[in-house]
């Protein structure tokens, strides 16, 4: 009990001491004489004061400590006791550091007190556990593997002794250290030599039989190259079982006597070789699933194709589809659980020879034969297993496979060509193993080319600027054009954009790309400032790579004023999706342009999946929309592409937003645009991307420097189409019906009707604003040509005009209709106006009557009825 207390005191002092800098409570328990060595040979001290000051100064040093192992041997004295303590710890400069320190109590009528303390390096256990972690790293050859995992390993489970024999035939030792007899499990130093009946230590009767002569024999062959050696054997313990050692050690001969003697660290390994077993397999496998890791799966796959050379194999690479989606709705550890569950089904199948790993996350890898149509199987057997898991979600998996054919390929060379194939299948989405090509491999190499001349292309102006005039639709005058880069090589010819845009999109060079397009922009508008030219306004493209620069608002202000032109000259045309992939960056920073005065085109509208949202965020000032609205659509989809961009275009001017139609490549194409009330149109049907001098011959044949404005007329046709609360009920509450049409060429189409129309016509608003409904249609035919009359009337007079017809309800019913028509203004392709409509079907009827009524008495007596009616009409 008393030891045990003076091992604790002693760990409890030397901790707080390494760790924290605390010397109080060593200062309180120094005696008056007390002696200190420190670790340096000149740092010594004697007295209460020097002593503590010593420890301060060698605390400085060390610093920052971490102790790691804490090990105390103590032994009673005459005085009181002695503990020797060996530290392993670790500092901010050296990872592992071994001390061994004696601290001497002394026992007196004032107590417990410590009389010496000595620091020294430990040396040789220091060597020893270097020696030994360099010998697992290098027989494991884990040069990848942690080495702080491994230095704790080491300094957790060295166990050494030192030991002095000679080289006889028996081993005799002359001198070892109490740690041997306590490595070999003996209770003390005297059982331990009861076995040799108080002769001589035999070194030779503890070694293993079947390692005797090998490691002697070892020894030997390293002592011909060296002065020192190491060598592994086992030694006999107590219990007689073995254990496994490795010596380290020097021969040393004395010149005086001629005698030599092995001056050895025995250490054993058997802790090491345990952990060590552990510690590969950790290191070869995936912790989560304990299926091989990337490193792991090629060394085993290399070894597979090389045991099987006439053998076709496949590399496999596979994923969850939507991986992230599950991890989100279930949690990671639902996610975990399906990944454990694909592992446990891969070691389940057991084929031979075949390889399986997890590359990261959701990846797997598998190597196999392609023997017995084993593909298949593998991707049809996987399939059911994702419909056995127990989820309320639909798991899929994406295959990509690459079918070994160069095995002087790296197996890392393979997976990336399986990946290939992987991401071919994402990317399709339909199809869900992808196989690599060397089409892929062709790909990549053009994408290198590309990667290898772009910046020197750069350099050398290889890239040219081209511009595609815009179009005013109407008066088919130039109003501007658009920036397009172009690639012309000088040894590969033309590059197309497609082909490079990507790529640079991808690598960040897009960048560097578009800054050169911006300021080759500004010299153009500069030069034509210069040369008393017309000049219109370019737009050039803003990519979403752009927006990750910090400073593009400066860049953009820096042009403008070092070329000196206005900024509204500069258009900057956005992409969509830009701003779905990082909304709130674009628009701050898209608001702060504005204010600068760029103006702001937001292309291919509509191809993402926002564009209302976007539309409702997004400071705008000009809408392009690709017309793929209008791909196939007299084909296939009865005119919805149509319909959808006369939407877009109307809600467009609701919101006083340009519009410009861009890829126009057919007359038919450009007759609908003027329909629906487009402004500008721009593709190759007026004029493809050409170069600088002759836009400029374009532009001298035919421009426009004041398009064609957007509006909608007074605030009070704003009003009208916002429909405020307040002028909805007045709307709805004015007597008769009441509907608000546009007029775009020979169409009438309702946009909004007050409830009395829906009162005296009976319609559904389903019906009424439906894609199906027709103002014209439910005209009596011979009272339509009055109406368009009427209209026209109307437009002319810019009064209200009024006629009556005949209209049918959606019961079927026919009333007279008194309409009165009023404009609210006239575009040169558009027509707002409202139709205030009255039920005269009785006064009809009865004006009917009266007319039959005066037909017969015409029959009867002409004379007198013609008088009549000269009468009348004197009077009115």
């Amino acid at each position: 009990m008393e030891q045990s207390k003076i091992v604790a005191l002693t760990k409890k002092l030397l901790r707080d001491y390494y760790e924290y800098g605390d010397i109080a409570e060593l200062e309180n328990m120094f005696s008056e004489d007390v002696i200190t060595f420190g670790i340096h040979s000149d740092s010594y001290a004697t007295g209460k004061d020097r002593a503590a000051q010593c420890l301060r100064q060698m605390y400085y040093e060390l610093k920052s400590c971490r102790v790691t192992k804490l090990k105390c041997i103590e032994k009673a004295t005459d005085q009181g006791w002695a503990v020797r303590a060996n530290l392993v710890f670790s500092t901010t400069n050296r990872m592992r550091n071994m001390h061994q320190v004696l601290v001497m109590f002394r026992d007196s009528a004032a107590g417990r007190k410590i009389c010496g303390l000595h620091f020294q390096h430990d040396m040789r256990h220091e060597l020893l556990y270097q020696a030994v972690s360099s010998r697992i790293l290098n027989r494991g050859e884990l040069a990848d593997g942690s080495m702080d995992e491994v230095m704790d390993m080491v300094a957790s489970y060295v166990n050494c002794a030192y030991v002095q024999y000679r080289p006889d035939q028996e081993l005799p030792v002359d001198y070892y250290s109490e740690e041997l007899w306590r490595m070999l499990g003996y209770k003390s130093g005297p059982a331990f030599g009861q076995q040799f009946a108080g002769q001589d230590i035999l070194l030779e009767r503890l070694v293993h039989p079947h390692d005797l002569v090998p490691s002697r024999e070892e020894i030997k062959r390293q002592l011909l190259k060296s002065d020192s050696y190491q060598v592994e054997f086992r030694l006999r313990r107590a219990d007689d079982s073995y254990i496994w050692c490795i010596e380290c050690g020097r021969y040393v001969l004395d010149p005086k006597s001629g005698i030599g003697t092995f001056n050895a660290v025995i250490t054993n390994l058997s802790p090491l070789k345990q952990t060590h077993a552990s510690f590969l397999y950790n290191l070869r496998h995936d912790r989560l699933t304990n299926l091989y890791n990337k490193k792991a799966f090629c060394r085993r796959t290399a070894e597979v194709l090389a045991d099987n050379p006439d053998t076709e194999f496949e590399i496999m690479r596979f994923n969850i589809a939507r991986f992230k989606v599950i991890n989100d709705l279930f949690g990671e550890e639902t996610g975990d659980k399906l990944l454990r569950y694909i592992a446990h089904f891969l070691k389940s199948i057991k084929l031979e020879p075949c390889v399986y790993g997890r590359l990261y996350a959701d990846n797997f890898l598998l190597c196999y034969p392609t023997h017995d149509d084993m593909r298949n199987h593998m991707i049809s057997s996987l399939q059911m297993l994702a419909e056995t898991f127990a989820l309320d979600y639909r798991i899929e998996f994406y295959f990509g496979v690459y079918t070994i054919r160069d095995t002087a390929l790296s197996v890392t060379t393979m997976i990336d060509r399986a990946s290939m194939g992987l991401a071919k299948a994402a990317h399709n989405g339909v199809v869900a193993c992808g196989e690599y090509g060397e089409d892929m491999r062709d790909n990549i190499v053009n994408e290198q080319v590309i990667v290898n001349n772009m910046q020197s292309s750069l350099l050398r102006g290889e890239f040219l600027v081209y511009i595609q005039p815009k179009y005013e639709l109407m008066s088919e005058k130039i109003v501007g054009g658009e920036a397009l880069v172009r690639w012309l090589h000088p040894q590969l010819g033309f590059i197309s954009p497609s082909r490079f845009i990507p790529i640079f999109e991808k690598n960040g060079f897009i960048y560097q790309l578009d800054k050169y397009v911006w300021e080759r922009a500004c010299q153009i508008l500069r030069e034509d400032m210069d040369a008393g030219r017309p000049v219109l306004p370019i737009s050039v493209n803003v990519s979403r790579i752009d927006f990750y620069s910090p400073n593009i608002v400066q860049v953009f202000e820096q042009l403008i004023e070092k070329y000196d032109i206005p900024p509204r000259l500069l258009e900057l045309e956005l992409t969509e999706s830009a701003y779905v992939e990082n909304p709130q960056q674009i628009i701050e920073i898209t608001k702060e342009l504005q204010r600068k005065g760029f103006p702001i085109l937001m292309d291919d509208f509509g191809s993402g999946y926002s564009s209302l949202n976007m539309l409702k965020d997004m400071p705008v000032d000009i809408l392009k929309i690709d017309l793929q609205f209008l791909s196939d659509s007299d084909k296939e989809d009865n005119g919805r592409g149509g319909n959808i961009l006369n939407s877009v275009v109307r809600m467009a001017k609701w919101l006083h937003i340009p519009v410009i139609a861009e890829g126009v490549e057919k007359q038919q194409q450009v007759d609908f645009l003027r329909t629906i009330g487009c402004e500008c149109v721009q593709g190759y049907f007026f004029s493809k991307p050409v170069p600088l001098e002759v836009y400029r011959d374009l532009v001298g044949k035919g421009f426009s420097e004041t398009p064609l404005p957007v509006h909608l007329g007074p605030e009070d046709t704003v009003d009208m189409m916002t429909m405020s609360a307040q002028l909805t009920v007045l709307f709805n509450g004015a007597g008769g019906a009441i509907g608000l049409y546009e007029l775009v060429g020979g169409t009438l189409e309702i946009l909004r009707a007050n409830d009395g129309y829906f009162k005296l016509f009976g319609d559904s608003r389903d019906n009424v604003y439906g894609p199906d409904s027709s103002t014209i249609d439910r005209i009596d035919y011979r009272d339509r040509e009055r109406f368009w009359q009427t209209i026209r009337q109307a437009e002319a007079s810019k009064s209200v005009e009024e006629c009556e017809l005949r209209r049918y309800c959606a019961d079927g019913r026919l009333l007279w209709i008194r309409v009165r028509a009023s404009i609210i203004y006239v575009e040169q392709l558009c027509t707002l106006l409202y139709l205030v409509m009255e039920d005269v079907t009785p006064l009809a009827e009865e004006r009917e009557q009266l007319q039959k009524m005066l037909e017969r008495l015409r029959a009867i007596n002409p004379q007198e009825v013609a008088a009549l009616e000269q009468e009348f009409h004197k009077l009115s």
